[in-house]
């Protein structure tokens, strides 16, 4: 495939299929794992986020192709960057991709931080429910720490915004709560996603790539996720698994 690929790792435990319309990430999150991958420093890859070369082209054969092929596996924008970057605005790359995955029916997810600015794509999303879903990203509730660890990210107020409108819309939601950084905040944001009923799956991971600023007790942490999403669906991913003792 040209620009679609299938993820490894610890990625391909959220999607079986992905896609990056931008290089490069204005939210600056500390925890970000792709500067180092790309091994440029956090401060290059957040500076100037740019379309990737042809992208729209080459995502075009790609859909064409899945569909030809038969090929249902959902795609997700996307692991490496955030489809709303603020370039996205006026060139709405995002926006021509949701058209393409619906004019050859091919599955997708969205997954983003950047809060309201989602919203100029829901129109397109609401119209489809069936083939799309949508997912955002939550990880404290304090406004301190979260200008610290994400500084230019939507607030999670915005977030849980956007997340509502587009569970109202009939879009089927999900969250993902990765990394967790404070286990007691992770759990009121997802108690008030539990309680509000605007998130229809739940993904819990663990900090990989920080220190978090107090120490984790994983198995505890854990024990009272289970417990407070008791039938409902959610995936907690491998790392936080063996961190909590636990043979994925």
């Amino acid at each position: 495939m040209r620009i679609i690929y299938e993820p490894r790792g610890r990625a391909l435990e959220y999607a079986p299929l992905a896609v990056s319309l931008y290089r490069g990430c204005s939210h600056g999150c500390r925890y970000c794992f792709v500067p180092a991958s790309l091994r440029v420093t956090p401060e290059e890859f957040a500076c100037d986020p740019r379309p990737r070369t042809d992208a729209i082209d080459r995502l075009t054969l790609d859909l064409h192709n899945l569909h030809v092929a038969g090929d249902t596996r959902e795609v997700l924008m996307s692991f490496t960057t955030d489809p709303y970057q603020p370039c996205d605005e006026e060139l709405k790359l995002t926006r021509e991709a949701i058209k393409l995955f619906i004019k050859w029916i091919v599955p997708f997810t969205i997954l983003t931080k950047a809060g309201l600015k989602s919203l100029r794509d829901l129109d397109l999303m609401a119209a489809h429910p069936d083939l799309c879903r949508y997912g955002t990203t939550l990880t404290l509730w304090d406004p301190e720490m979260e200008r610290y660890w994400e500084p230019h990210a939507a607030c999670v107020l915005e977030r849980l915004e956007a997340l509502q409108q587009f569970h109202a819309a009939g879009i089927r939601t999900w969250v993902s709560f990765e990394p967790v950084i404070d286990p007691e905040q992770t759990l009121e944001l997802i108690r008030y996603c539990r309680d509000a009923g605007i998130c229809d799956e739940y993904r819990i991971g663990k900090l990989n790539h920080s220190i978090t600023p107090t120490r984790i007790d994983h198995a505890d942490f854990l024990f009272q996720v289970r417990g407070e999403l008791k039938g409902k669906q959610y995936i907690i991913k491998k790392d936080l698994l063996r961190a909590a003792g636990e043979a994925p």
